[in-house]
């Protein structure tokens, strides 16, 4: 819930800050306004109260996230990438040339009685 706080500052407010900002920015800042159950005013002066340039440790941290993120990015494309390939194969795949193909492969090979597995298969009954 918002509270009025000109009633508890030493120092009353008596000088403006004019930032110009486009109507969609406008609508959003106050849109987070209340959210924030906060005037627009309260809203900016606490944004820009806590506003503050990060330190060394934070922009080392945020450029290693950052090389972070471009190298899981370059995996991400790379694995994308593959599956384009992997699926442009399956849909290039001649199902009936690959069945003739192995059937001509297997009736080509001598090891295998042929009639001896066809009878296995029926049952022992001859067609």
């Amino acid at each position: 819930m918002y509270m009025h706080m000109a009633t508890q500052l030493s120092d009353p407010r008596s000088s403006r800050v004019v930032v110009l900002v486009s109507p969609a920015e406008k609508r959003r800042i106050a849109a987070n306004a209340a959210a924030a159950d906060m005037t627009v005013s309260d809203f900016m002066r606490t944004a820009a109260e806590r506003y503050s340039e990060p330190t060394e440790v934070e922009k080392l941290l945020m450029r290693d996230l950052l090389a972070q993120l471009e190298a899981a990015n370059a995996r991400t494309e790379k694995a994308f990438a593959a599956l384009e390939a992997a699926e442009a194969q399956a849909d290039a795949f001649d199902e009936d040339a690959y069945r003739a193909k192995a059937r001509e492969a297997l009736l080509a090979r001598t090891d295998i009685d042929w009639d001896a597995l066809r009878g296995a298969l029926s049952g022992g009954k001859t067609q």
